[in-house]
């Protein structure tokens, strides 16, 4: 049964880690280090692992693959994310990964946890170093229409960037926005529901809102053309929309990097706004905020537990 099930669950296994707005780089590891387990299990089938199959697997890294804490640690995240796929396809009801954490594995710190005026800052300089300077190019007489094109995807990731700092969102959830999520008459974004999360409706930010009214009617027509596509910014599930996301990311963190040395990646600034959340409104709220299913979700951003996000943020999570 192994053997017939096994390559539709990795293929399914696969799609999950997309949606999830993991990198292909990512995505490849993950399904690398799965099949390492399922070669170890055997002829049996996954939906029977128990927890204690998990700490044996890990024993065998450690003593037969000499494998280290931190290398092991990483399989363990893939099996994790595995497990939880399992999980949300109905399955098997529990992850046995889930209370299993490795001892010896160095965290590493977040660089850098900003505050509300200081990611605010960080938007207004992506503007005018890159939107605004296109827009003068565009309006220079010079390649005009090279630089108009320029300007307008700049323009697209500067609002993509809003949803980060102001809203707190995934990649996943800003990549899935559709316009019909978006309500300007009350100032509002639905953020629909993921595997992992929950819906939520979140107010713009006061800047938001004529931002998004100028992009949604002036810019977003010119970058979609004659799609029907109801997406707000990439059309996620055509044809190359994965390099075409993929790209408008790299493009987005890269100038921001060029711009704060202290900036690591987007989920940074996700972990920076929820920690905020915590403190001013509660941790109830924030979890609400963040769209976390669970509390303890949200517990692993308190300041005693902020230091274990660094894994995850800064080596799984290429953006």
């Amino acid at each position: 049964m192994n053997e017939k099930m096994q390559p539709k669950r990795m293929e399914d296994f696969k799609n999950y880690l997309q949606q999830q707005g993991k990198s292909p780089v990512t995505i490849k590891e993950y399904a690398r280090q799965v099949s390492l387990f399922i070669s170890w299990y055997g002829d049996q089938d996954t939906i029977n692992v128990q927890k204690k199959d998990i700490l044996n697997y890990l024993s065998y890294l450690k003593h037969h693959k000499n494998h280290q804490a931190v290398s092991s640690n990483h399989g363990l995240i893939a099996l994790r994310h595995y497990f939880d796929c399992l999980v949300g396809q109905g399955i098997i009801c529990l992850n046995p990964t889930a209370l299993i954490k490795l001892r010896g594995v160095k965290k590493r710190r977040l660089h850098y946890i900003y505050t509300p005026e200081e990611l605010t800052e960080l938007a207004d300089s992506y503007y005018q170093l890159y939107v605004k300077a296109a827009e003068e190019k565009s309006l220079s007489g010079i390649r005009p229409t090279l630089y108009k094109e320029s300007c307008h995807t700049k323009t697209r990731n500067h609002v993509m960037l809003l949803f980060f700092i102001h809203q707190g969102l995934t990649t996943r959830e800003v990549l899935h926005l559709q316009t019909e999520d978006i309500d300007l008459y009350k100032a509002t974004v639905t953020v629909q529901t993921t595997t992992r999360g929950r819906d939520r409706i979140l107010p713009l930010h006061a800047t938001q809102t004529g931002t998004l009214i100028r992009y949604m009617n002036g810019i977003r027509p010119l970058l979609t053309g004659k799609s029907q596509s109801g997406t707000l910014f990439l059309p996620v599930r055509q044809d190359n929309s994965e390099k075409h996301a993929t790209r408008a990311l790299i493009q987005l963190t890269t100038a921001l990097k060029r711009i704060d040395r202290h900036f690591v990646s987007l989920a940074q600034i996700r972990a920076s706004l929820i920690t905020y959340w915590i403190r001013t409104y509660g941790l109830r709220k924030a979890q609400y905020m963040a769209g976390h299913k669970s509390i303890i979700s949200t517990e692993e951003y308190l300041p005693n537990h902020i230091e274990e996000l660094a894994e995850d943020i800064t080596k799984f999570n290429p953006f």
